[in-house]
């Protein structure tokens, strides 16, 4: 009757699939094919996507797990190929004594962001957030502290830390699907050879316009002189961890669904669960 999976139902899953069976994963619309959507349709499944559901506190409880992982996973992968093991120029992330620290530079105050600092920061790196917002920046210099530097996208601030950067992460929790890059082709084409592009936001379009999207077997290539990580999966890099956080999550909500009888019933009463929905009995609710 219900079906929890982690990557999004491919075609030949659907076909497996009873009708009117209720499915959860993660949808990852961007790579969504048609033809799938139309069988779940067919079958009259209602489909749930991870990645939109919210909690009680009007938050996104699964890409947050999820985005905490990626946040220090990316400072670890950058950390990896900036060693010589993987062709990188041989350099710590961090700093020692009479050594200049690594400066990493992070696109994006949200979640990921945040735990990429704290990782950054803890290995003795100098980190620069930059957001739009100065009420995220506000509320990420006081989490984190002084040696924290942050700042708006101001283009000569930008391009002048890009400059300079050994490390560069996407942070940003894209919302809708329009081609818009904070970090250009002419910008990376300007970084320093030998640094470390991971983007987070891959699966959403990303935030860097040299990114293609990868899975995690073939994740990295190098354009312009620049090593680009590209997988959008990173915490099945840390399976077990991102099982246990997946289950905080999902085992409450699905006990919650035993005891209300249903899903029919739990949508009623539970605002934050119908974000999630994008097929509703074989009828598409979700417009993107």
């Amino acid at each position: 009757d219900l079906v929890l999976k982690v990557a999004p139902f491919c075609l030949e899953e659907v076909e497996k699939l009873g009708d009117r069976t209720t499915v959860m994963s993660f949808l990852k619309v961007l790579t969504q094919d048609k033809q799938t959507l139309r069988t779940m349709m067919q079958k009259n499944i209602t489909a749930l996507a991870f990645e939109r559901i919210r909690d009680r506190h009007d938050e996104l409880p699964v890409v947050e797990s999820m985005s905490e992982i990626s946040g220090v996973t990316a400072v670890l992968i950058a950390s990896e190929y900036l060693s010589n093991k993987y062709g990188g120029k041989g350099v710590m992330l961090g700093g020692i004594s009479g050594v200049t620290p690594t400066e990493v530079i992070i696109i994006g105050a949200g979640t990921a962001g945040e735990y990429a600092a704290r990782a950054a920061l803890g290995l003795g790196a100098e980190v620069m957030v930059f957001d739009n917002s100065v009420h995220r920046l506000r509320k990420f210099q006081s989490l984190l502290g002084q040696r924290l530097q942050t700042s708006v996208y101001h283009p000569q601030v930008l391009h002048k830390a890009l400059r300079s950067a050994d490390v560069l992460i996407g942070a940003i929790q894209i919302e809708d699907l329009r081609p818009w890059y904070h970090i250009t082709e002419d910008m990376v084409k300007k970084m320093k050879k030998g640094s470390v592009l991971i983007d987070l936001s891959i699966d959403r379009g990303g935030c860097i316009e040299t990114m293609e999207c990868r899975d995690l077997q073939d994740p990295v290539y190098e354009k312009h002189g620049v090593i680009h990580f590209a997988a959008w999966n990173l915490p099945s890099r840390v399976a077990r961890t991102a099982s246990i956080a997946l289950s905080n999550v999902f085992t409450p909500l699905v006990q919650e669904l035993a005891d209300q009888g249903g899903l029919d019933t739990m949508l009623r009463t539970n605002p934050g669960l119908t974000h999630g929905v994008y097929i509703y009995k074989g009828i598409l609710t979700n417009e993107t």
